[in-house]
């Protein structure tokens, strides 16, 4: 993705989302040591299941990631 693109994809997530919930996602990668990748997997979430709210996406996102663990603890 070029620069260009990167900053219309930020200017459509900032259009799309409030500055409260783009401050949950900062606040989330922050202390709970979410990756950036991790984030956007919530946008995209949100992004393909209307009426999920950042919160659902977020446990969505994460509880993929512990089954993905747990089938590679296996």
């Amino acid at each position: 993705m070029n620069c260009i693109q990167l900053n219309q994809q930020a200017d459509l997530i900032a259009n799309t989302f409030s500055k409260q919930d783009l401050a949950k996602l900062v606040v989330a990668l922050k202390s709970h040591g979410d990756s950036l990748q991790d984030a956007v997997e919530v946008i995209d979430t949100i992004d393909a299941r209307q009426g999920y709210t950042l919160n659902e996406a977020w446990e969505e996102v994460r509880a993929g990631e512990s089954r993905l663990m747990a089938a590679n603890d296996d």
